[in-house]
């Protein structure tokens, strides 16, 4: 099988891409920048530009997967500019992808990254793929204009797959670097207690239910993300246990941790962002019998 990967030099795609190659799989990969890309047997990169539509039609000859990771780091200054990025770079890429897909016969699935975005803040019920959508917020619109777009490719034989992934723990990017990093300087930060319910997933979780996902031929939304959610306390206490014990702990109340953030124009930043609070169940994965390895943040013995 050969699996196209787009955004497969990222964090989550290099895991992606390694998985693939080590279980016998041929893969390639679009990316915008060629240089010191090293092809192999197995291991091809081709160049794409979805921010002008542009993308190297040698790319899909003999693809039977998509997996889209695509999209600008939502952890950056909200400006207008980033904010446009962040919607730009996801709606385009998958735009760019159709246009590619078109050259290709052999296409048998179309699997995107998607986001626990979309889902209501501070609703402390469980909400899985059926729950009613929150598409007032900045996040929770482009989840549905991101998704909208995925859903262009709805007329077509190819199996599509929306993967609304949670906080993806993993030391090497994403939050849980950010909770290591502020832990070494032995400091304990919170806000409100860290009573804000966070819906993770291991990084092992989300490889193997991807992979889940195409050997099962699994078409539809799927929440990525444990069935059991942490509070931030909990995912605090976590990395203190494994890493390094600090010598300040101290809560900071919300309605005055927000007071920088509106300075700067990008309080919804600070409610979506560092106040995300969702607990998010994966309904339709455990339903097609997926186990996870990491089903409880104790069962994470290292970091």
């Amino acid at each position: 099988m050969k699996i196209l990967i787009a955004g497969g030099t990222g964090f989550i795609g290099k895991k992606l891409c390694n998985f693939f190659l080590n279980n016998g799989f041929y893969v390639n990969i679009l990316t915008r920048n060629l240089s010191s890309k090293k092809n192999s047997h197995k291991l091809k990169y081709f160049h794409w530009n979805p921010t002008k539509f542009k993308v190297d039609h040698d790319s899909i000859v003999g693809v039977n997967v998509i997996i889209n990771l695509s999209g600008k780091n939502v952890f950056s200054f909200w400006s207008k500019k980033n904010r446009k990025e962040i919607l730009d770079s996801r709606v385009n890429s998958i735009k760019t992808l159709i246009k590619l897909i078109k050259t290709n016969d052999k296409l048998e699935h179309f699997i995107s990254a998607s986001a626990i975005g979309i889902y209501e803040n501070n609703n402390s019920q469980f909400q899985d793929e059926s729950s009613i959508n929150d598409c007032e917020s900045f996040l929770g619109n482009v989840v549905k204009k991101w998704e909208d777009e995925i859903d262009n490719l709805s007329s077509s034989k190819i199996l599509i797959s929306k993967l609304r992934i949670g906080i993806v723990l993993s030391k090497e990017s994403g939050y849980l670097e950010k909770l290591i990093l502020i832990n070494n300087l032995k400091i304990n930060p919170m806000i409100d207690n860290g009573t804000q319910w966070q819906s993770w997933i291991h990084m092992d979780d989300l490889i193997s239910a991807t992979n889940f996902i195409i050997e099962n031929k699994l078409q539809g939304i799927f929440n990525l993300v444990s069935p059991n959610p942490s509070l931030n306390s909990q995912l605090q206490s976590k990395v203190i246990s494994l890493n390094k014990k600090p010598l300040i702990s101290f809560s900071t109340p919300s309605y005055l941790a927000i007071i920088p953030f509106k300075i700067l124009g990008i309080s919804d930043f600070f409610n979506e962002i560092i106040l995300n609070n969702k607990r998010v169940y994966p309904k339709k994965l455990l339903k097609n019998g997926y186990v996870f390895k990491f089903d409880k943040l104790k069962k994470i013995m290292t970091l």
